[in-house]
């Protein structure tokens, strides 16, 4: 093993330790290790790593051989002291991923990438699996499961398959021009995350290069508690039978469609609202309430024009009444917080917007009401009811309702 400082100053350590996958969110690494520079330098890196915990530049970096020669990178990382020890410099620290490059045969020669979850999740498929048991000629046993569906996204075929077991799911994508690397191996999850209002996220990812090499991480994978009523196809909102499938997967395409035009890397916003919504959702129902009011907030102020934002006064009338004010000579602090409110009107609000949507039908006017009175109330602190009541659980859905209405708005637009 070995641990690098900034690239000017090289290698820090060496050693011999070993890498332990703890769960499927943690990932440690633990070494004896020993300075490759002088003593008082080994112990400046460490120091300024502690103290500049956020800044890569300053954090350490790991490379490690395993006993077969492959090389792994675990990326960034601290070094802290544990005192399981017999020699070297007992250091460890949390890793956020291991990588590593393949290469051989059996490494797709496509341009492509490979996602593999675990465990699984519970998806609509097209083909269902067929697995039959035999004592020697004899059959004793065929059972049935969900097997695979593929669908066309931008010119990309998509495959989405159940392992025999149905204790693995892998998604593998070719790439094109649209939907190219190194984005699609995260963009294929955010759809799910939309969708079916949970953590998504692939244990293994290969990035196939087309060159018969493939870069391949190993990352952390929260587990996953089956969909919850935050996603946006949540199961009491899907139409039944076939058309729940056919729903699903179209939404699915819609929203791949809608992250692919954004090209971010990370997350796209409308992604981080449900990741958001979904982790709000694991704890009390005010912070479910507040992160409600601020998605949808936040969604209908990114659905504004320069025009819908125009105020709904005259400019002429606002000019007038800004004279009037800073004439005002009685109380200097009156003036200036009348001319404060009076910049917050010099632009239509989100609360006008979102009405103008209701009246269009976009929206549902009494779920624009709920919304106003709720952020109202609980952006300055009153609580709601910590436990389930009739009308508190009605606030809710209207709310999440909306957060619905919002995003689909959002997808039809397109941006």
């Amino acid at each position: 093993m070995t641990l690098m400082g900034r690239d000017e100053e090289g290698v820090i350590f060496t050693g011999s330790g070993r890498i332990e996958i703890r769960s499927a969110t943690e990932i440690r690494y633990f070494m004896h290790a020993a300075p490759a520079v002088d003593l008082r330098k080994a112990i400046e890196v460490v120091n300024r790593v502690k103290a500049q915990p956020y800044d890569p530049f300053d954090l350490l970096r790991l490379d490690a051989v395993d006993y077969r020669g492959a090389h792994w990178s675990g990326g960034y990382t601290q070094a802290d002291f544990f005192t399981d020890h017999d020699r070297g410099w007992p250091l460890a620290g949390d890793l956020q991923a291991l990588s590593t490059l393949a290469e051989g045969h059996w490494v797709s020669k496509r341009s492509s990438v490979e996602l593999l979850l675990i465990p699984p999740i519970d998806l609509p498929m097209s083909e269902r699996l067929t697995t039959k048991a035999h004592i020697g000629n004899r059959e004793i046993r065929t059972t049935y499961g969900p097997g695979q569906h593929t669908l066309e996204v931008l010119g990309t075929k998509i495959t989405f398959a159940y392992e025999p077991e149905e204790e693995a799911l892998w998604i593998t994508a070719d790439t094109s021009e649209a939907l190219n690397h190194p984005f699609l191996e995260n963009w294929l999850t955010e759809p799910l995350r939309i969708l079916l209002g949970m953590p998504v996220y692939p244990r293994m990812v290969a990035r196939n290069l087309g060159d018969g090499t493939a870069q391949v991480w190993l990352r952390p994978s929260p587990r996953t508690k089956g969909p919850s009523g935050i996603g946006l196809l949540q199961p009491f909102s899907m139409e039944p039978g076939a058309q729940r499938a056919e729903a699903f997967w179209q939404a699915y395409a819609d929203i791949l469609t809608f992250i692919a035009k954004g090209g971010e890397f990370e997350s796209n916003p409308l992604t981080r609202y449900y990741e958001e919504m979904c982790g709000a959702a694991q704890g009390s129902r005010w912070a479910l309430t507040l992160t409600l009011a601020g998605a949808a907030e936040a969604m209908a102020s990114g659905l504004t024009t320069q025009a819908d934002r125009a105020p709904e006064y005259s400019a002429d009338n606002l000019k007038k009444m800004k004279d009037h004010l800073k004439a005002f000579a009685y109380d200097s602090g009156l003036r200036d917080r009348m001319l404060s409110n009076l910049g917050m009107v010099s632009k239509r609000s989100v609360l006008a917007f979102m009405r103008g949507l209701g009246a269009a039908g976009t929206l549902d006017p009494d779920h624009v009401q709920t919304w106003y009175d709720i952020r109202n109330s609980v952006m300055h602190g009153h609580l709601v009811e910590p436990w389930s009541t009739e009308e508190g659980d009605d606030r809710l859905r209207q709310m999440l309702a909306l957060v619905h209405a919002l995003t689909r708005a959002r997808l039809a637009v397109g941006e």
